[in-house]
């Protein structure tokens, strides 16, 4: 499983209040993240790289905090208007973040730049480029 060590997870600023949700002074916040990887696929403490879509950079690090599993939905809703219907019941996984705001021009001017075309919600990141991403975001 060499190539699956850490996970890039994309969210669009536009849609969900994750300055509301991911706390500025420097604590930690577990939030239960919709996800389509399937239950046991993620082991507990992986690595997670927070990537703002639309150049927005990097918005948090931290780690997986539980394994994938059935919710009955968010009840404080932060999703912005237009995209409640996202705090329903769905499968998720609790990842355990921490506000890092990084640019994304520091990723650019990386050999890891290849990384902001990966669009998908989670993408897999090999040992690495999840040491590289540490690296960069230190």
């Amino acid at each position: 499983m060499q190539d699956r060590f850490g996970l890039l997870v994309r969210c669009d600023p536009k849609q969900w209040k994750w300055r509301e949700k991911i706390p500025a002074d420097g604590s930690s916040v577990e939030i239960d993240w919709t996800c389509r990887l399937k239950p046991g696929t993620v082991e507990l403490g992986t690595p997670i790289f927070l990537l703002g879509t639309g150049g927005s950079g990097f918005i948090a690090t931290g780690e997986s905090a539980s394994d994938i599993r059935m919710t009955d939905g968010e009840a404080d809703n932060s999703w912005v208007p237009g995209h409640k219907h996202r705090a329903g019941p769905t499968m998720r996984m609790l990842l355990k973040l921490q506000r890092n705001q990084v640019s994304e021009n520091v990723l650019r001017s990386s050999p890891y730049a290849y990384l902001i075309k990966r669009q998908s919600t989670f993408t897999w990141l090999t040992e690495e480029e999840s040491f590289a991403l540490e690296n960069l975001l230190e």
